[in-house]
């Protein structure tokens, strides 16, 4: 051992930083290598396996004149270059999965090597890897790099670190910054934000750079009138990519519609900041304690605000305490400034998906803690560092030399713990068989856990266990229009149109859009089918007024319901109605997690 730390001592310090990238990368594979025999999962299957415009190259510029969930899936979000990348995976793997997982974990390795570069400008260089090392093998990570649509989250991460990275090494030396270097940082921001959309956030992590850690004498006001050429350089970049996504989306902020229970309750900003309280220590238990994995943050597991109560009140003690924190080691010099950077850059980067600004499609998703955490594990490599100081001291000072050996044992029991629970999370995402029965393991009181498990029983065919979780997460949950829906549309598909005629009725009476169009052609059939030709005609006509699309089949009914003969005959019956992500989720589902679902149950719907 002795022989091995004097020849790591000769080598010279661009020879053990590349040697100690080397083992991240190593943590890395081990961490989430397994998830290379992983199939496609969840939102996975509508976005690229069962998505036809990403299985060819040709005319592949039109990425960026469509949205990213395709049309069946309601044609949420914009995110050209992701869709492009995916396209491009398809066609060198040939529609493989395994390409698609081999290249989340080359960017987890990218972005991890990228972690550690920028910490090691920060820290001392052995409080920098420790960062990056438990970045590398942090459990959280898991539905970022497992999930294949995660890919998004890498490329964000790998993109910005370059790019705060380049300015910090400049300004943290003195340096201006060259011309060279800002046009890449705004390459980069160009790049990330049509990988996806919270990238918006760089230009304010390189203003804090500049406040908190640039090497300057001058005020901070005039440093920040100095970077104002690539501000300005910034927003340009950001209203090109806001206006292409106005082509494609509208005028929709949030880039995804906002969470279905959101729209369900009606709940207003108040009510969504308040839940968002409520979820706060789930945030800091999964940054610093992520043993407890799911794929399903919803109520009633999630409390949903109706006003102030007890229960956000951890939840704003901890936010005041952590902001407080943050100002206050602002104040100070050298590594306490330091973590005052780390957690800035954990609330700036939680931001866009925290509903506290915008309603988002979510209300907790794993993966969207996955840039965060950098601001997290920063703050906690400064502790890193003010302990080995310590022990440092007590050696000098003749204390217990075993206190060090305590130490690192406590690093690898902690490097190889994350290791394991990483391993046994992706495990989990191997398939939807797998991973949907796990959720309801996982979260036996979200009601979203029960649904997608039976949605999936019903896509499998196992239709009587799809009606059992149905059912269950009505009972959990009894405001979600699009499940109620869902389950209905299963009822009719089933043949079993009495039990259909209820749900749908519920359906139009909380949620008025159900009503148009397609809505009220099912109910008008199932009513036909159970000898209810007068209320079926009715419905039929207000279809028919609304713009129902099946015509033809609607003056089917209006007829049958006149002669008041028969059944209808068999090719009466509706086909699957087209489903829809409202949407950032998942859900990623997404979102039902970053998409809602509004038709038949589509499974990637996060």
């Amino acid at each position: 051992m002795k022989q091995l730390v004097a020849a790591y001592q000769q080598m010279s310090p661009r020879t053990r930083w590349w040697l100690l990238a080397a083992a991240l990368l190593v943590l890395v594979f081990v961490s989430s290598g397994i998830g290379i025999r992983n199939d496609f999962t969840y939102d996975d299957v509508y976005i690229i396996q069962k998505n036809g415009s990403v299985h060819t190259l040709q005319s592949w510029w039109h990425v960026f004149a469509r949205s990213y969930w395709p049309r069946a899936g309601g044609s949420d979000g914009y995110r050209p270059l992701t869709i492009l990348a995916f396209t491009i995976e398809w066609v060198v793997g040939r529609g493989s999965p395994w390409i698609f997982h081999a290249m989340n974990i080359v960017l987890y390795g990218a972005v991890t090597v990228a972690v550690f570069w920028l910490a090691a400008m920060l820290l001392p260089l052995g409080a920098a890897w420790i960062v990056a090392a438990l970045f590398a093998v942090h459990p959280v990570h898991v539905e970022a790099v497992a999930n294949i649509v995660g890919q998004s989250e890498l490329w964000v991460a790998s993109l910005l670190l370059l790019a705060v990275g380049i300015y910090a090494k400049r300004r943290l030396t003195g340096q201006r910054l060259s011309i060279g270097g800002g046009a890449a940082i705004c390459a980069s921001y160009a790049a990330a934000l049509f990988f996806k959309e919270h990238a918006v956030v760089l230009p304010a992590l390189l203003i804090v750079v500049e406040a908190g850690l640039a090497r300057d004498e001058r005020p901070v006001w005039p440093r920040l009138v100095t970077m104002r050429p690539l501000i300005l350089w910034l927003t340009l970049v950001a209203v090109v990519y806001l206006g292409a996504r106005a082509l494609v989306k509208g005028d929709d902020l949030a880039g995804f519609q906002p969470y279905i229970v959101f729209q369900a309750l009606d709940l207003s900003y108040t009510n969504r900041v308040l839940t968002m309280l409520g979820v706060v220590p789930d945030w800091l238990r999964l940054l610093l304690w992520p043993a407890h994995l799911t794929t399903e943050y919803a109520p009633p597991y999630i409390d949903i605000a109706q006003g102030p109560n007890f229960v956000q009140l951890p939840g704003l003690i901890l936010l005041l305490g952590i902001l407080g924190l943050g100002v206050a080691l602002w104040r100070k010099r050298d590594l306490p400034r330091v973590a005052g950077f780390g957690i800035a850059w954990l609330v700036l980067t939680l931001l866009p998906t925290s509903n506290f600004i915008v309603p988002a499609g979510i209300i907790l998703a794993e993966r969207t803690l996955f840039l965060p955490s950098v601001g997290a594990l920063l703050a906690f490599g400064v502790g890193v560092t003010f302990v080995s100081r310590q022990i440092a001291q007590a050696q000098s000072d003749g204390s217990d030399r075993r206190v060090r050996v305590v130490a690192l044992a406590g690093l690898a029991g902690i490097l190889v713990a994350g290791s394991w629970r990483s391993v046994t999370r992706t495990m989990v995402w191997h398939d939807n068989e797998r991973l949907f029965m796990q959720a309801v393991v996982d979260a036996p009181r979200s009601y979203r856990a029960h649904y997608m498990l039976g949605a999936w029983y019903f896509e499998t065919g196992r239709n009587k266990e799809g009606e059992h979780y149905y059912r269950h997460a009505l009972a959990l949950f009894p405001y979600d229009p699009f499940m109620a829906y869902n389950l209905a549309s299963q009822y009719q598909r089933s043949g079993m149109y009495a039990a259909a005629i209820p749900l749908y009725r519920w359906v139009f009476n909380i949620t008025p859009q159900f009503r148009r169009g397609e809505g009220r052609q099912n109910l008008a059939i199932c009513l036909a089918y159970t000898n209810q030709p007068a209320l079926a005609r009715e419905q039929a006509l207000l279809a028919m007024s609304a713009g129902g699309a099946r015509l033809k089949e609607l003056r089917r009914i209006v007829q049958f319901s006149d002669s008041a003969m028969g059944k209808l005959p068999p090719n009466a019956r509706t086909k699957r109605p087209a489903s829809r992500e409202i949407g950032s989720l998942p859900a990623n589902g997404k979102k039902l997690g970053e998409s809602q679902i509004a038709g038949a149950p589509e499974i990637g719907s996060r």
